[in-house]
């Protein structure tokens, strides 16, 4: 959930105040999930010249990718994940570098949430080679996450139609483990060790895209304790290929 701290310009004054005390409405709207008042309270906060509205871009992720309950359709969710799209691809351009991989990860969550495991997992491979996503581990551990879960094998697939509903990604097992939570620091439970039965039939170009994302992620952070026990189980599973070939 955003925080309620809101940096205005002019700290101390009854204008000050008043937005303040809209900025904590804002807030308690969220938490009741009373998305039509806090929209109206964001619209009047966006107007304000004293808020930086982009240092708020949670809000307005949060507020494009909630479902309203009279346009549950396919072409209502549609219009969301382009609504959703545009409005992070413009961020883009406005924040400074080193707030962009907040951005990008805020994206692939929404992607993962909507079950496009496969568009999350694309958007990361055109941006982690560049600057500033380069330098995130965090993000490197998502695309070896993503790229993981859909090498597996159709068997140890759990379908799902895309849907509000789906609120993590599945990684293989057949117990429905969720992934990591939307915190990009949230990858820190620990994962089973060894390549789980049955995965020698995985898709082998992605295993091994797999395990280059979790190895260049310890590069970046070696305390990476997800990409590192994933990378152990990525390995058993590429020499388990391997050793079919020879």
């Amino acid at each position: 959930m955003p925080t309620n701290a809101l940096p205005v310009d002019d700290a101390g004054s009854l204008r000050h105040a008043y937005i303040q005390s809209l900025a904590y409405c804002l807030q308690a709207c969220l938490l009741r999930g009373d998305r039509e008042r806090a929209r109206r309270a964001w619209a009047i906060l966006i107007r304000c010249r004293e808020v930086n509205w982009r240092t708020k871009w949670e809000w307005g992720l949060l507020f494009l990718s909630s479902q309203d309950t009279d346009a549950p359709g396919l072409a209502s969710q549609a219009d969301q994940v382009r609504h959703v799209e545009r409005w992070i691809n413009t961020l883009r351009v406005t924040v400074r570098n080193e707030e962009k991989p907040s951005l990008l990860h805020a994206l692939i969550i929404y992607y993962i949430k909507e079950g496009r495991y496969r568009q999350a997992l694309e958007e990361l491979e055109t941006y982690l080679p560049s600057y500033p996503y380069l330098l995130s581990a965090s993000l490197h551990t998502y695309a070896g996450l993503l790229a993981f879960y859909l090498a597996q094998p159709a068997s140890h697939v759990r379908q799902r139609s895309p849907s509000r509903s789906q609120q993590h990604l599945i990684v293989p097992g057949g117990d429905g483990s969720p992934s990591p939570s939307s915190s990009p620091r949230s990858s820190r439970s620990p994962s089973p060790p060894h390549a789980p039965l049955g995965w020698d039939h995985a898709d082998f170009s992605l295993m091994g895209r797999a395990k280059g994302w979790f190895a260049k992620s310890l590069e970046i952070d070696e305390k990476e304790e997800v990409a590192k026990e994933f990378l152990r189980m990525v390995s058993a599973v590429v020499m388990l290929q391997e050793c079919q070939l020879m």
